[in-house]
């Protein structure tokens, strides 16, 4: 059968791990908190018992986060990243799960050889406990006939407190699961979808699946109609997570704006060298740079200036260095000293397989370098993977462990009293 695992609340869950005295408190994570500028990217169940909802503008619940004492934290992307992956390898090193895959920083697809629904609640309890015991994250589990299936059982394990976080739905329950999930909770309905199927009728998944094939193609194309073959269980979806990123991208709004080029130079450096350890997990190389700046739109009363270059590389490479080089080369170009920016970011473009990579024609030791190269990068991927992020780091990136203005190990929280 197939299986889904959603970490629960999972911005916040992380925060939580070097934060365990607010375990029971309200806690939102938002994009920006500096001066209420931001948005609710995350909450928990506490934060949505008193009204706080994802998307919320800072400014406009601000009396309420007051009100309630709720803790705003900001956002720490590459934390999440790294936790995220931490789970995929301990998933992996059990060996129980086949075709183990992340859909997204939070969810992860797989299959199971075993269709019997006790020995894989069995199965999915103890990847349930291990995640929790490794890494501190809760997470909520399903399994299914199809993709689709699996993620609707781990709707149940959400909603429902008896599954105690894990639901298995076996073929002989599936109808009867169906018709309590309401259509716009289908993972492949889409909202402008959701209109149309209210005006025929359609409430529920149930509803939506007794419908003829011919009649979901004519409304909803090839899209609709795999999505109706996956809630009749069969199988008719082929992940996007197995696909690599065509670009990939790290940037930062700063809690505090800044004219200092060399405090630039180090935040894109960070970024730099998170982009290209992604670049690494993924088996890629770049073929192109891009770095941009922006000051705070929001300051009228402040000059303003958007700037970006891109600098194509001679050859497609995942070495930190070479890409910090072009950031500084890029910075160089674009930076301009009379202005107070407040965001920056990295951009790698152009990304291939680096199982077949062109070397330069004129360049005879490119193979040799590219060899030495490899090398380098596995032993400070290793390191930093086995004793912490950033135990081992380039000069330029300071003694910054991720990509805040505060020192490593510092979170910045903010609770209003």
């Amino acid at each position: 059968m197939y299986i889904h695992l959603d970490c629960n609340n999972f911005f916040v869950s992380c925060e939580l791990i070097s934060r365990p005295e607010l375990r029971g408190t309200p806690v939102v994570v938002a994009n920006d908190n500096g001066n209420n500028g931001g948005i609710i990217l995350a909450l928990n169940q506490e934060a949505k018992a008193v009204g706080l909802k994802r998307g919320n503008p800072l400014f406009q619940v601000s009396q309420l986060i007051e009100k309630q004492h709720v803790t705003v934290i900001d956002v720490h992307h590459q934390l999440y990243h790294d936790i995220s992956h931490q789970i995929m390898e301990h998933v992996r090193q059990t060996e129980m799960v086949l075709d183990f895959v992340q859909y997204s920083v939070d969810e992860f697809f797989g299959t199971m050889p075993d269709d019997d629904p006790i020995r894989l609640r069995g199965y999915l309890l103890k990847l349930k406990n291990l995640i929790g015991e490794k890494t501190g994250i809760p997470v909520s589990c399903g399994a299914g006939m199809s993709y689709t299936l699996a993620k609707t059982a781990t709707w149940f394990a959400k909603h429902y407190p008896g599954y105690e976080g894990i639901c298995v739905m076996p073929a002989e329950k599936r109808e009867q699961a169906l018709a309590r999930v309401p259509i716009a909770d289908v993972w492949g309905i889409g909202r402008r979808s959701i209109k149309k199927l209210s005006q025929e009728g359609i409430q529920t998944a149930l509803d939506y699946t007794q419908k003829s094939e011919a009649w979901v193609r004519q409304l909803f194309s090839v899209t609709g109609v795999r999505t109706w073959k996956e809630l009749r269980g069969e199988p008719a979806i082929t992940l996007a997570s197995h696909e690599r990123q065509k670009s990939i991208m790290y940037s930062r709004t700063f809690a505090h704006m800044t004219d200092s080029k060399t405090v630039l130079l180090r935040k894109l450096s960070n970024y730099a060298t998170a982009a290209t350890r992604r670049l690494r997990e993924q088996g890629s190389l770049c073929g192109a740079v891009t770095v941009f700046l922006a000051t705070n739109r929001h300051r009228t009363d402040l000059a303003q200036y958007n700037a970006d270059d891109t600098l194509k590389l001679t050859t497609p490479t995942d070495d930190t260095r070479t890409v910090m080089q072009a950031v500084s080369t890029l910075l160089g170009r674009i930076y301009q000293p009379r202005y107070q920016y407040k965001q920056a970011g990295v951009i790698l473009s152009q990304l291939q397989s680096n199982s077949g990579m062109q070397l330069d024609l004129f360049a005879p030791q490119q193979a040799e370098d590219r060899t030495k190269q490899k090398r380098l990068m596995q032993a400070i991927d290793s390191i930093n993977e086995r004793f912490g992020k950033n135990q081992i780091h380039f000069a330029v990136q300071g003694g910054e462990s991720d990509t805040e203005d505060e020192p490593a190990g510092f979170m910045r929280a903010k609770k209003v009293e």
